[in-house]
């Protein structure tokens, strides 16, 4: 019988969130230099992050956006006129996020091998800005170990089903793999696929203030577990 598994990418087999960390803490520190809160610009621009995913959807414009938007809030609030240094500085420092290289999370690629060599078909269904995405999964280094490589703006139980159709592999056959409740976890069990949930530091947009939301969930801290449950 074939089998099947279906990759997430930011934050499952490539690292993204700490990029973005790395620049909100630095645009933090351009925020307090500027004589401002920096902990409640901080606490505005992660808000204002999730909430403009309805209107900016992945697009690398939303995360400089939302650091702008925090700043501008912030003048506001402290009656402050808004610097054009200051916010051409945040636009530079959030920009950083996709200058950078995504580097492969560890074991990647030793797990992707050792699976194919246990015969699973293996898929890559990621989410987000298509360019960007096709970047990171070059940088990577991973493509070639995948069978299929689907890039959508948001996954559904349909773009699972999908995948799997172009692997010739039935749903009661496949595992999902990713750290996002939202966009992994869920789609896969309405899917009819097993999900297996890295839980890890993630987008508190992926999160969406959930825990684990049903007992069929398999969930490991990281890749090297992995090789444990698809034997």
């Amino acid at each position: 019988m074939q089998r099947a598994i279906v990759f997430d990418g930011d934050d499952t087999l490539w690292i993204t969130e700490p990029l973005y960390d790395d620049a909100r803490q630095r645009a933090r520190a351009v925020v307090e230099a500027a004589g401002l809160d920096g902990a409640a610009w901080e606490e505005l621009q992660r808000q204002m992050d999730v909430d403009n995913v309805e209107r900016l959807g992945l697009a690398p414009t939303r995360f400089p956006t939302s650091c702008i938007e925090a700043y501008l809030a912030l003048c506001a609030k402290a009656s402050r006129g808004v610097d054009p240094f200051v916010k051409a500085a945040l636009l530079g420092t959030a920009g950083t996020v996709f200058s950078q290289p995504a580097q492969p999370v560890p074991f990647a690629r030793e797990a992707l091998t050792l699976l194919r060599s246990r015969g699973y078909r293996l898929a890559l269904l990621t989410k987000g800005d298509p360019a960007l995405q096709r970047r990171r999964i070059d940088q990577s280094g991973l493509a070639s170990l995948f069978d299929v490589i689907q890039i959508v703006d948001q996954k559904t139980p349909e773009s699972i089903i999908a995948v799997l159709e172009k692997l010739g592999v039935s749903a009661g056959s496949a595992l999902s793999v990713g750290n996002s409740l939202r966009s992994d976890v869920s789609p896969s069990l309405a899917a009819g696929v097993q999900p297996i949930w890295i839980d890890s530091h993630v987008w508190e947009y992926e999160r969406n203030g959930q825990g684990v939301p049903d007992e069929r969930v398999i969930v490991i801290e990281d890749l090297s577990r992995l090789l444990e449950v698809a034997s």
